[in-house]
Parts: C-alpha cells; sequence; structure tokens
C-alpha cells in the first residue's frame, strides 16, 4: 500500500514533536525526559502544560518543585493528582520539594522516591538526576552534603550526563532574594568540582537560562503559578521568558538537547551539550563541555546539528 506525500509528512512532523528530530538514517534519540515545575494554583494552565507534556510521550518527568499551594492541605494534593494522572500512567515521576510543600507528611505519602525521599538520584536512559531538598541544611559538612557529594564520586563513566534538580536557585533574575539558600557557597563548588552537565530549578515563575563555568543553571517555573517578572540584572542570564512551558531533555549519541515549549506547543529555547567536548575538557584539552544554540528560538535553529531531511 503506498503511503501519500501528505501523510508521509504527518509521520515525519510527528517524530519531530516527540523527540527533536527526524526519521534519517542516524538513530533516533532516547525517548524525551521532561523537567517543569512551581504547578501550584493555576489549575487550567496547569492542565494545559500536562496536555502538552503528553504531546512528547516523555518516558520520565521530573518536577522542581511547589506541586501545591499548601502542601498540608489534602485538598491541594487531590486536584494535582487528578491534573498529573495521564503522565504517571505512562511515565515515571519523579518530584523536588518546593517550600510550598510544608514538608508536609503528605507529600511523602504520596510518592514512592528512592533513598529517603528528600534526596535521591536515578538513572534515566545514561543521564544520572541528582534531586536534591533546597529547604533542608545542604551546607558543607551536613548530611545533605556529604550524601551529595558520594553521590558525586559514585557515578560511572558509562553515564553520558549528570543533572541535578531542586526548588531554589542559585541564579536568577526573579522576585525572590539572590541566593536565597546560599547554595553557590556550599553545593554549586562541588558541581563544578565533579562535571555536572545542567540544573533544573523553580521557586521562580518564569523560564530562565544561565550559563556559568559551563553549567547551564535552568529555572523552569512556568507549570501553573502566578507568573513572575524579571526584577534585577543577571550576569549570567541568556534568557529570561515570561511563561507558562515545560522543558524537554532529548539525549542522541554524544548530545543533549534541551528544548523548552510553551503551552502552546511553541519552542522558545533550546541548547545542545555535547558530551565527547565534556571529555576533552576532563582531559585537560581545553574544548569548551558545552555550546548553546542560544536566544530566543529560532524556527529552525533545533535543528542545526541535524540533517532534519
Amino acid at each position: 500500500m503506498k503511503i501519500s506525500r501528505l501523510a508521509a509528512l504527518f509521520v515525519v512532523s510527528s517524530v519531530i514533536l516527540q523527540t527533536g528530530y527526524s526519521t534519517s538514517d542516524t538513530p533516533l534519540p532516547l525517548p524525551p525526559i521532561v523537567v517543569y515545575g512551581d504547578t501550584r494554583t493555576d489549575h487550567v494552565s496547569h492542565r494545559r502544560v500536562v496536555d502538552a507534556i503528553m504531546k512528547v510521550r516523555p518516558t520520565a518527568v521530573f518536577h522542581t518543585g511547589d506541586l501545591v499551594e499548601d502542601g498540608l492541605n489534602p485538598s491541594h494534593w487531590a486536584v494535582f493528582n487528578r491534573i498529573i494522572s495521564p503522565l504517571i500512567k505512562t511515565a515515571r515521576f519523579y518530584p523536588a520539594l518546593g517550600n510550598h510543600e510544608n514538608d508536609s507528611r503528605l507529600y511523602f505519602d504520596n510518592f514512592d522516591l528512592p533513598n529517603n525521599e528528600r534526596w535521591y538520584s536515578v538513572e534515566v536512559d545514561g543521564i544520572h538526576f541528582i534531586v536534591l531538598d533546597s529547604n533542608s541544611d545542604i551546607g558543607k559538612g551536613s548530611e545533605q552534603y556529604q550524601w551529595l557529594e558520594h553521590d558525586l564520586q559514585s557515578i560511572g563513566r558509562k553515564t553520558s550526563f549528570v543533572i541535578a534538580i531542586f526548588h531554589h536557585p542559585p541564579f536568577s533574575s526573579g522576585p525572590h532574594a539572590e541566593d536565597e539558600k546560599s547554595l553557590r557557597k556550599s553545593i554549586v563548588p562541588l558541581f563544578e568540582k565533579y562535571g555536572v552537565d545542567m540544573v533544573f530549578n523553580g521557586h521562580v515563575h518564569a523560564y530562565e537560562r544561565s550559563l556559568i563555568n559551563n553549567i547551564h543553571y535552568i529555572v523552569t517555573g512556568g507549570g501553573g503559578a502566578p507568573l513572575h517578572d524579571q526584577v534585577r540584572a543577571n550576569p549570567h542570564s541568556q534568557v529570561f521568558i515570561k511563561a507558562h512551558h515545560f522543558c524537554r531533555v532529548t539525549v542522541r549519541d554524544n548530545l543533549l538537547t534541551l528544548c523548552v515549549f510553551d503551552i502552546d506547543l511553541n519552542p522558545i529555547d533550546t541548547v545542545t551539550l555535547n558530551r565527547s567536548q565534556q571529555s576533552l575538557k576532563e582531559e585537560g584539552q581545553g574544548v569548551p563541555s558545552s555550546y548553546s544554540t542560544g536566544g530566543i528560538y529560532h524556527p529552525r535553529r533545533i535543528f542545526d546539528i541535524v540533517d532534519v531531511w
């Protein structure tokens, strides 16, 4: 049976939306991973974000915290669970504690997470994800700090990329106090020492990407909370967008591509990391560990490194 040209184009377009790449001779990337956060109070927007996420068919979803407005209120969890119910039927769900969870027992009853459920790590398709609790003590010498350093030391060479996820951003342009939890003095040096590639945070209800010492710091707090404006200068900031959104991470060979979509599935930012360049940097050859396609999304920029057709 012959397939029409229009039908074939639809199939290719569907693959691109779900993975970021086309059906070419090169291997397709692994299934996407999604990161988003700060879902809280605007349940209509949260549902629309979840509907958009479902269209990219993630294998795992990470949440940067502030899942609900008040973690002590059972009705807030009931609404949250109804909204994410399609996601957890098809994808693993890994949250980080936000300040609005209020350290509630309801949070821990709602999820079955590794380690002590406050901080833990998981491997998903060659990416080592480290989920931390920025509400708890994470200063040098603390239990969480020691666990983090041991976890970073234990990462095997087969791991392609390392990503950390927690609620409070060490770098942002949002309305909260700058480096509210003093993370630049505590865990940021560990990220730099052990070669973390990317850090995802929430707390600021917007999207922002900063680059500091070859680490991309991503604020993704546009899951449904009231949106924030950019209120101060951040010399490391490369993109700030006030919009509900989610982040899609895909891996193919040595490349990790982050593409950010707004609530209508319009791409608004993209950045790509190259693992082979990171290896050269670690060997002292002076090659940068990552490169960015940069800035506001250009319609073809996500495909700059790939022969789509």
